[in-house]
């Protein structure tokens, strides 16, 4: 699988969201990074969902750690879906990711992406 098989970009509600599949690793969170960054630099508020990611290692989870961190410099509002009975939010869980940026559900993180725009009356967009 090609890592343009496995991003991809939708728009919902507003907010664009990027759904990863299969293993994020070292072979492939490089070329991932470039391509969430990338199809989502003009976006206010992002979601990225890995309910359909299969294996998060060292690198994935780097990797994700470096896109927020690019989110929140852009002023972008973000969330990340991981089901709460999964492999990855396990993972996310025992590595003490941000759980205030961590939803069960694409629905459930596109609330709270939709709530803190609603928050911020002077934004005029999610962010």
């Amino acid at each position: 699988m090609t890592v343009a098989n496995q991003v991809t970009l939708l728009t919902e509600r507003g907010c664009a969201v990027v759904r990863l599949h299969g293993d994020v690793d070292h072979v492939n969170a490089g070329q991932m990074e470039i391509e969430v960054l990338t199809t989502t630099r003009a976006a206010a508020g992002v979601v990225v969902d890995l309910t359909a990611v299969t294996y998060l290692d060292s690198a994935g989870l780097s990797f994700l750690d470096r896109v927020v961190a690019v989110f929140h410099n852009r002023q972008a509002r973000v969330r990340v879906v991981a089901p709460a009975d999964g492999v990855v939010r396990f993972t996310l869980d025992l590595v003490g990711f941000l759980p205030e940026l961590l939803a069960p559900t694409l629905d459930e993180a596109l609330d709270g992406l939709l709530r803190l725009a609603e928050d911020d009356p002077d934004s005029g967009t999610v962010r």
